[in-house]
């Protein structure tokens, strides 16, 4: 079930997730650069918070996720301690 196109699939998922908020804010930036009309306008300025948004909370995300990390390290080195 699946297969090697599943794997593709899955693939392309993760490329996309990694590269979204880079494409949303150069392609928001671009038609930033080249609006004529308010509602492009508007329309780029949401593409640019969207990149920026995600990028934080991923970047949010990432320091939590390390910080836990460390902490539960740290927690094992304490625990294998000799008394």
């Amino acid at each position: 079930m699946g297969g090697p196109a599943l794997g593709a699939i899955m693939q392309l998922e993760k490329y996309w997730y990694e590269a979204s908020p880079f494409v949303y804010t150069v392609a928001g930036g671009y038609f930033l650069g080249v609006s004529e009309s308010g509602i492009l306008m508007l329309s780029s300025l949401i593409l640019i918070s969207a990149g920026g948004t995600i990028t934080a909370m991923r970047r949010r995300y990432a320091l939590q996720q390390r910080a836990a990390a460390a902490k539960t390290a740290s927690a094992m080195r304490l625990k294998r301690r000799p008394a």
